[in-house]
């Protein structure tokens, strides 16, 4: 089975691209945890996920998300390759099924879920 569940931080704006047979967006996403070293001095360790969504749920992590924000995330670990300026080039991402709005942290605790989404009807959203 290939799955993949992350929650973290996006790491830039979620961007769209528009092709003849849909759209894609694409964001970096950051994981950390923490740790103690052998000296018991507590570390963080970062990593960093190409994160891609297909589609109309793309389109709405590109209206609700951006830069800073948390989200959870569902997909398949995806490995390709492409050329670029006659140099092979390859790509690991998580391609996304599904997410989870996260509430926000800090004083403004609470749901970062729009109105919009939360009055829509359950027909309407594709996940």
């Amino acid at each position: 089975m290939n799955k993949s569940i992350l929650i973290g931080r996006i790491g830039k704006d979620p961007e769209t691209r528009n092709f003849e047979n849909g759209s894609v967006t694409t964001f970096s996403l950051a994981t950390s945890e923490t740790y103690k070293d052998r000296s018991g001095n507590r570390q963080e360790k970062t990593e960093w996920h190409n994160i891609s969504f297909w589609g109309k749920q793309g389109e709405i992590v590109a209206k609700y998300f951006k830069k800073g924000d948390s989200i959870l995330v569902e997909g398949k670990i995806a490995y390709r390759e492409y050329e670029k300026d006659g140099r092979r080039c390859f790509i690991t991402e998580i391609q996304c099924s599904s997410f989870e709005f996260l509430p926000k942290s800090g004083a403004n605790s609470g749901s970062n879920i729009s109105p919009e989404i939360e009055a829509a009807d359950d027909d309407d959203l594709p996940f």
